[in-house]
């Protein structure tokens, strides 16, 4: 979510008069009905139009009969007045409106699809059966209140996918309140379908989404273009009995007028129904089967292309679910098919000769425009989203799916970035085009008449906008233009790169090359260059030019050329027999690209590969595709990989080679999660999760192995360990350069075999920690065993449940009236919230869990408000000599309003309330907020702040860490690492630093108020 300026006006522009000829006798007007016009003035200056704000004012006065006396209404009515008259319009009709959106607890943050859903349907339900006008009226009213809450967000910054994103939910809520509506009064008529009498309102039949609904990108005044199917043929239950088809084609039909009749209200969407089967011409609704057979027989490659944007959005989603999984053999070709590229340069060609001159000011149709950028997506998905290791590529919006192009290697990052700057700035004009009016435009005002749209774009004047517009559709032409090229992976020698490459060039004309083309460091590129020159590569005396200029040109389109290049060379280095390597990305460009993007993106995956060259096989095999892998299965693959074997070896190089094996496997987990983290294609639970399944089962193999070796000296003892995880992997919510954070118990309290134990330990943390040629497993912290670091490594049952919970009976009774001492303090009962089985004996761990750490954490809690200032103490520690934000910039943990507040907050609250509430114990910090708001425990926007927090900052930390080979705790200072940064967040355009950070601060701001007001 964006940060918002405090006030009505666009950042960073000038005041500007009205200067239109009407203006002085508006504002005569004006002053005869406001009180203090210089101060309404003032604001007026401030907008992206003022003569357009003004002409709203007048028009919200003839209608409110007074301008709202608080400024923050003020304000909003002024800012929506200086960029629209459909919004003034629409508020003099219901002036409520303005106090309503103005001050909405969505105006701030992304209203939820499902809340929306939710309020609409539930308002539809109230309504008579039969009372359409009263749906019609329902549907426009709130069509009216949610989109002046989001143009005033959409004025105020929020980001294009908030905007779009929130138009598609109120268009999906209404359909689907108008599909139940009618289906309630069709089964009325005609009794239900088939099988359906039991079965909720709407239940076999689905509007399928295309287009911009589809994708969940539309605009203002967007059409939305729908696609009915339902699930199968028969007939209706009742006396009236219809066919399904005719049943359905009338649902279809009274859900289509619900939304796009005209009535005194307006509408609702305009409906367009042309990319059904047939176009105009086929049948209105059409049954799974009989829209598969279509589609088998005659379907286009048009077609194909507005498939891939298709959503199941209303209804039976899973109607529509089935309908879409039938077409994917007709959308997604398994071979390579380059006559679809083109094909849809053909579809643009009609469309520009259709357009004629016309289309010069376009943002939609034009050269460089919104179609062009869509097209250039769409055509690369196609091409390359058929093979089922591509499935990733299968992405409904435009820029999601760009950054899934990116880390396939089928795009470059510069590509990628540049692309996505234009579409962003191209949509956001749309939008202002469009908010104008209501009107269906994409047609650049006169020059004359740009003003306001320059401002309302952050440019203080018309020429600054021009440029800028320039500039993105000069990149879009130009990426669409090379469309054929690459998808060809056609390398074309580009002379510049290729002295670069060739070791003969006097190093200083090559310097002056490196330096000119986009290298920072033209010592360290020619370095590079000449250890590859060294090994069969395409830079040696003997290697292909045309590569060698390929991958310096891949490498410049990444977000670091230097370390990209660098990488490169030392992945070379490594390599026994370079040149298959090299061979395959000659034959793969968009191979070559995925290592180069990755090369120049993360320090943290590149030394993976330079590590374990084996790796390449990743990029290139089926494994990649695995989104979600199970706890069991990464169990078995390891298990398998460790097999019995090795017998003509001795002991100590069988152990060190298992010891390899479990830390190659781990980088191939680490790397095939976090290539998806860096493509989106899943998502932050997901990680987490992931990266704390791979822990475990290492955790568990390495124990294994400790068990094995003590046994075969006869040192093992008879009891297995239980080892315990705390912190991030307690949580589940591990990163990928968290430290585990383990504690060892061992059966009983016999001092004669503690010493076993011990050395058991010992042993098991050197096989996590030990380096070898493919690195260091895990770094482990053991701080938080009983009396931290003056405390023995490993703890017999009865000590540990002794210093948590005292001389207690088992269950946590006292022995007579006395309890004995409890040693643990308030900090290491917090840290025990975390507490998990992670290897080794689990019945242990649950003996544990019920004789110490439930009674130690969730005991009930006497003195609150002194737990609430310790809990305060500690966190106020931490950020004062931790955070280091003084020094070093922002903390995302431990720093103002970090993810420290989040979990000091929820882990307060669990304390103080999870005796009397069992639900809320968990060591999920996310779920344990979720359970809390759940038991009434934590309010709304408190909860709001937490959550959304914790998930922005974890984002954040991820990121940071993803691209580094070690822990980074500090955003990076202004400069290239922090626009980096903010990309790879999904922020875009020239200030996207600068959004980023102004996020922030508003989300780590809301994150302490929200910690204040829970401990107090």
């Amino acid at each position: 979510m964006p940060a918002f300026p405090p006030s009505h006006g666009v950042p960073g522009l000038p005041p500007e008069a009205p200067s239109a000829p009407d203006s002085p006798e508006r504002l005569a007007r004006l002053a005869r009905r406001v009180g203090d016009l210089d101060r309404l003035l003032t604001r007026v200056e401030l907008s992206p139009d003022p003569d357009l704000c003004l002409a709203g004012l007048e028009r919200y006065l003839d209608g409110a009969g007074a301008l709202p006396a608080e400024p923050d209404l003020l304000d909003a009515l002024v800012l929506l007045c200086g960029t629209s008259r459909m919004l003034p319009a629409l508020l003099a009709r219901t002036p409520h409106l303005l106090r309503r959106t103005a001050r909405s607890r969505w105006l701030t943050r992304a209203r939820p699809e499902a809340d929306l859903r939710l309020l609409v349907a539930r308002a539809a339900e109230r309504l008579d059966p039969e009372d359409v006008a009263g749906l019609h009226r329902l549907l426009r009213r709130v069509r009216a209140r949610e989109v002046i809450r989001i143009a005033l967000r959409d004025q105020r910054r929020a980001r294009v996918k908030e905007v779009t994103e929130e138009l598609s939910s109120l268009a999906a809520a209404c359909l689907d309140a108008a599909i139940r509506f009618h289906d309630r009064r069709l089964r009325a008529r005609h009794g239900p379908p088939a099988g359906l009498a039991s079965r909720e309102l709407g239940t076999g039949f689905c509007a399928v989404a295309m287009g911009k609904l589809g994708a969940r990108e539309l605009n203002f005044s967007s059409d939305i273009d729908l696609l009915y199917v339902y699930d199968r043929d028969g007939q209706t239950e009742g006396d009236r009995s219809l066919n399904h088809f005719a049943y359905y084609a009338k649902l279809a039909e009274l859900v289509t007028e619900s939304l796009a009749k005209p009535t005194e209200d307006g509408f609702v969407f305009r409906v367009d129904l042309n990319l059904r089967p047939d176009g105009q011409n086929g049948p209105i609704v059409n049954s799974v089967r009989a829209a598969e057979l279509y589609y088998q027989s005659f379907g286009r490659t048009w077609e194909r292309a507005a498939l891939v944007k298709a959503r199941p959005a209303a209804g039976d989603l899973s109607v529509g679910a089935e309908f879409l999984r039938q077409l994917e053999p007709f959308v997604w070709r398994r071979s390579l098919d380059l006559s679809v590229l083109e094909e849809i340069q053909a579809m643009k060609a009609r469309i520009d000769a259709r357009a004629g001159a016309e289309a010069r000011d376009d943002l939609k149709l034009g050269r460089g425009g919104i179609r062009e950028a869509e097209f250039f997506v769409t055509a690369l998905q196609l091409l390359h989203g058929g093979r089922d290791e591509s499935r990733a590529l299968r992405e409904r919006a435009v820029l999601p799916a760009l950054d899934r192009l990116l880390f396939a290697g089928v795009v470059p990052a510069r590509d990628r970035d540049e692309l996505s700057d234009a579409y962003l700035f191209l949509r956001r004009a749309e939008h202002r085009i469009q908010m104008l009016d209501g009107a269906q435009l994409h047609r650049l005002p006169p020059p004359s008449e740009r003003r306001g749209l320059a401002r309302s774009m952050g440019y203080p004047t018309t020429g600054e906008f021009d440029a800028a517009l320039a500039r993105h559709r000069e990149r879009t032409l130009r990426l669409f233009g090379s469309l054929l090229g690459a998808a060809r992976d056609d390398a074309p020698l580009d002379p510049d790169l290729t002295l670069l490459a060739d070791g003969d060039v006097e190093p200083a004309r090559r310097a002056e090359v490196a330096t000119r083309r986009g290298f920072l460091d033209a010592d360290r590129v020619i370095a590079a260059l000449d250890l590859m020159a060294r090994r069969a590569t395409p830079f040696s005396r003997l290697g292909d030019p045309h590569q060698a200029a390929g991958l310096l040109a891949d490498a410049l389109g990444t977000p670091d050329p230097d370390q990209a290049i660098s990488h490169l060379g030392d992945f070379a280095a490594a390599l026994r027999y370079p040149e298959p390597y090299f061979q395959l990305m000659r034959e793969n460009r968009r191979v070559s690209r995925l290592l180069l993007s990755l090369f120049g993106t993360s320090d943290f995956l590149s030394k993976r590969f330079v590590r374990n060259p084996e790796l390449f096989d990743l990029l290139v095999g089926r494994e990649q595709v695995v989104l979600d892998k199970p706890r069991a299965a990464m169990a078995a693959e390891l298990a398998e990989r460790l097999l019995p074997g090795g017998a003509d070896l001795h002991p100590d190089e069988l152990l060190e080679l298992r010891l390899g094996a479990v830390r190659r496997y781990k980088d191939q987990e680490i790397l095939r999660i976090a290539m998806h983290d860096i493509a989106g294609t899943i998502d932050l639970p997901a990680v987490s999760r992931q990266l704390s399944d791979l822990a475990e089962v290492c955790l568990e193999a390495c124990l294994e192995l400790a068990e094995g070796e003590a046994r075969a000296r006869g040192t093992l003892p008879e009891g297995r360990l239980c080892v315990i995880g705390m912190g991030k992997l307690g949580g589940r919510e591990l990163g990928y350069h968290s430290d585990l954070d383990l504690i060892f118990v061992y059966p009983g309290e016999a001092e004669a075999v503690h010493e076993r134990y011990a050395r058991l330990a010992q042993r098991f943390l050197s096989f996590l920690q030990v380096p070898l040629r493919e690195g260091r497993l895990y770094q482990i912290d053991t701080r938080l065993r009983p009396s931290g670091n003056q405390g023995a490594l490993v703890i017999g049952v009865e000590g540990f449940v002794r210093y948590h919970v005292g001389d207690a009976l088992p269950g946590g009774e006292a022995r007579g009236e006395s309890r004995g001492p409890v040693r643990s303090q308030l900090w290491e009962r917090q840290a025990l919230l975390r507490a998990r089985h992670v290897a080794g004996d689990r019945a242990l761990f649950e003996e544990l869990e019920r004789r110490a750490i439930v009674p130690a954490v969730y005991a009930p809690r006497g003195d609150r408000a002194a737990m609430a200032a310790e809990v305060r103490r500690m966190r106020e520690r931490m950020e004062s000599e931790l955070s280091l934000e003084a020094d070093r910039g922002r903390n995302p943990k431990t720093g103002h309003g970090g993810l420290v507040d989040v979990e000091f907050a929820a882990q307060f609250l669990q304390l103080a309330h999870g005796y009397d509430h069992p639900a809320i114990r968990t060591g999920s910090t996310p779920d344990a907020l979720r359970r809390l708001r759940a038991a009434g425990l934590l309010a709304e926007l408190p909860f709001e702040a937490l959550f959304g927090g914790y998930a922005f900052l974890r984002r954040v930390e991820l990121r940071l860490r993803i691209v580094h080979d070690y822990s980074v705790d500090h955003l990076p200072p202004p400069g290239p690492a922090l626009d980096q940064l903010a990309r790879r967040l999904g922020y875009g355009g020239p200030e996207a630093a600068a959004r980023f950070l102004a996020e922030y601060e508003r989300i780590t701001d809301a994150v302490r108020r929200a910690f204040d007001e829970v401990v107090g």
